[in-house]
């Protein structure tokens, strides 16, 4: 969503420097846009000098608001991708029930700001996790780690020292593919007389 303000106005508005002086333009548009579409109070601020923006959601949840000028009006978006885990609780809820699996998810902050194939994770009643991938098109996969030791493993952050650490562990054992482990396999005809 954007929208746009003509430059004149935001400038002649951006120079105040009373703390408790009125919000400008754009920072009581964007606030009045962003409460409507998560139906949560937002409280918006900018600073005219970068241009940036950030708004605050009522739970504490930061927005970062970028502003680019067209032509001779600013238009404004958050940067990344706005996701109401309401929603994304309701899709691994429904999953659960459809496997017969007695567990509710929580995922935290009500919405939060994701880029295209980050993953958002949420706690399942009784232990375990529900990963859910948010694809640039909007596009979801989820994936259920059931039990809490599968949960943890795949909610590790897997930072690039960790993923070599990991690509050395897995060539290390595909190096002992074939090895004997010390215990000599049966003939398939052992033990029939």
């Amino acid at each position: 969503m954007s929208l746009r303000l003509p430059i004149v106005v935001l400038v002649t508005v951006a120079c105040r420097g009373d703390a408790n002086a009125r919000h400008s333009p754009i920072e009581t548009a964007i606030a009045r846009e962003l409460t409507a579409r998560f139906a949560l109070p937002v409280s918006v601020t900018c600073d005219m000098a970068v241009p940036h923006c950030e708004a605050k959601i009522i739970d504490g949840t930061k927005l970062p608001i970028e502003l680019h000028t067209e032509g001779k009006e600013f238009v404004w978006r958050v940067a990344g991708m706005a996701i109401d885990t309401a929603r994304i609780v309701t899709y691994v809820n429904a999953s659960l029930a459809d496997l017969r699996v007695e567990k509710r998810a929580s995922c935290g902050t009500r919405i939060q700001i994701v880029k295209p194939g980050d993953r958002i994770g949420c706690q399942l009643s009784g232990g375990g996790m529900a990963f859910v991938r948010i694809a640039g098109d909007g596009a979801t996969s989820l994936e259920l780690a059931l039990d809490a030791s599968s949960a943890a493993a795949r909610g590790e952050a897997v930072t690039p020292a960790r993923e070599q650490q990991l690509l050395k562990i897995s060539r290390g054992l595909e190096a002992r593919e074939g090895e004997s482990d010390g215990e000599e396999a049966l003939p398939s005809d052992a033990g029939v007389p």
